[in-house]
Formats: structure tokens, C-alpha cells, sequence
């Protein structure tokens, strides 16, 4: 019993809508539309997800639709997902179908200043004419 604790089941046949938050585990074999932060959370081959997930890990045999944010998700060979996965880890086993936006979580603020970065270093210099560097063209004169 102690395996429990700390655990929502959904069974086969059952319906929730709603929201569920700070569960440990949310297990899913019937019909949910929710959104749900959990740490883990898993649905059946049988079971069908609408909504929002924020978890740790995530693991979809049965049907997926919504935007999804987890640290790791496992497609197993069964799952169906659509809709928009964030991941920091990604497996898929054959036989998954994925019709979604599938996003790599990273540090965000760290990819823009390094782009900003790269663009300083790397960028040409733009003039607007009045400078030495519109005086070195190479191009042929306009004849009017």
C-alpha cells in the first residue's frame, strides 16, 4: 500500500476534467482533460490526455494532445502525440507517432547572449554613406 501514496490513478472506463497539481505520480488509463504538474506521469495504452503537463517525466503509450514541459519523455511504441513537447531528454520507440512541436529546453537568456555575441564579432559593418567606407566601393559608376 505504501506504493500509493502520493498517487493519482485515473482507471480504465473514468473521466476527470480538471486541474491537478503537487502530485507525486499521476497514472492515466481512462479519458483526462487537465492540466496537470506532477513528477511523473504516465498514460496507458488505453488512456487519452487533453490539456497542459509540467512534470519530470512523462510517458505516453496511449494519445496525447496539448503542450507538454518535461525534464525527459519516453514514446513508447504505442503513443500518440500531438500538439508541442518541450523535452531535456527524448526517447521514442518505434512504431511512435509524433505530430506535434517538438522543442529542446535550454537556457534561453544564455542562447540569446551568446547570438548577440556572435552577431558583434561576426557582423559587417553598415553605413549609412557618410563614412570613409562608402568612399572604397569597387562598384562602376551609374550612367544616367
Amino acid at each position: 500500500m505504501d506504493n500509493l501514496i502520493g498517487r493519482t490513478i485515473i482507471s480504465a472506463g473514468a473521466s476527470f476534467t480538471g486541474k491537478i497539481s503537487n502530485a507525486r505520480a499521476v497514472e492515466v488509463n481512462g479519458i483526462v482533460k487537465a492540466d496537470i504538474d506532477a513528477e511523473k506521469i504516465t498514460i496507458g495504452k488505453n488512456g487519452s490526455f487533453e490539456g497542459k503537463i509540467k512534470a519530470g517525466l512523462v510517458v505516453v503509450s496511449g494519445t496525447y494532445d496539448g503542450t507538454m514541459d518535461a525534464g525527459s519523455v519516453w514514446a513508447t511504441a504505442s503513443a500518440r502525440i500531438s500538439g508541442k513537447i518541450q523535452y531535456q531528454t527524448l526517447q521514442m520507440d518505434r512504431g511512435a507517432a509524433l505530430n506535434c512541436r517538438v522543442v529542446h529546453n535550454w537556457q534561453a537568456d544564455e542562447a540569446v547572449q551568446d547570438a548577440d555575441l556572435e552577431q558583434d564579432h561576426d557582423a559587417p559593418v553598415m553605413s549609412d554613406g557618410d563614412s570613409d567606407l562608402a568612399d572604397k566601393s569597387t562598384s562602376e559608376p551609374v550612367k544616367e
